[in-house]
């Protein structure tokens, strides 16, 4: 499940206006910071959740941040949905107390992992059809072959395309397209981090994509931000698993 998640921490780095397609759980570990949204400046707040598409910038130049993106129609997506009143695209925290509250936390200290269980609830606890673990085995091994397809996905497991895409986001959430393409971005963006001496290009061929400006269409409309940019800022950005 955890596959769906994007776990980053960002170090006195300040955002500028972007939007995404991913939810986004921002929080601070140390110093309150700024944020603008719908038209608004939000000072010395602790963390924000917001919803995709919503532009938003960050002034965070002396706090260390944990940044989750998370596929929205993914079960922690909409676990994370339900969460916030219908009508909300943002939430803002204006103490840790608050963060705590929100994510069910025993202690005001940020644990991304305690987030997570917190956030995935009962979906973690599930337990996924053996051929929905074999394809999703099958997509770890394979990812960063750009010729995988559904039919040969589907053939894993002896079922027809469709019937394993009923199954596969009955159970996930979520496409087994968007599956692979987040899989290959969580892959791309931790070469990005720790793979200095290597090309965009490159990093994009190993992560299963067929060119760079693939991957940069699909990185940039995920979470918003271009390889080239992530790759600058490596010495201000840690890759979580």
């Amino acid at each position: 499940m955890t596959q769906l998640i994007l776990a980053l921490r960002a170090y006195q780095s300040d955002v500028e206006i972007h939007q995404h397609a991913a939810f986004q759980v921002v929080l601070t570990e140390d110093e309150p910071f700024d944020s603008f949204s719908e038209g608004k400046n939000h000072k010395n707040i602790y963390g924000f959740v917001i919803r995709p598409q919503v532009a938003h910038a960050c002034k965070c130049s002396q706090s260390n941040l944990i940044i989750l993106n998370i596929e929205p129609y993914s079960a922690i997506g909409k676990n994370l949905s339900n969460k916030l009143k219908a009508n909300h695209k943002t939430f803002y925290f204006f103490s840790k107390n608050e963060v705590a509250a929100f994510f069910n936390l025993k202690k005001t200290t940020v644990s991304v992992q305690k987030i997570i269980k917190n956030i995935s609830g009962d979906t973690l606890l599930q337990k996924n059809d053996d051929r929905v673990v074999a394809v999703l085995d099958y997509i770890h091994s394979t990812f960063n072959s750009h010729k995988i397809s559904l039919k040969q996905i589907s053939q894993q497991v002896c079922l027809s395309p469709s019937r394993l895409g009923f199954i596969f986001k009955k159970q996930i959430g979520s496409s087994i397209f968007k599956y692979l393409l987040w899989t290959r971005l969580r892959f791309a963006i931790s070469l990005l981090l720790t793979e200095n001496k290597k090309s965009i290009t490159e990093i994009a061929l190993e992560s299963g994509f067929y060119d760079s400006a693939q991957m940069t269409k699909y990185m940039y409309a995920l979470f918003g931000i271009s390889p080239s940019k992530l790759k600058q800022k490596s010495d201000l950005i840690q890759f979580l698993n």
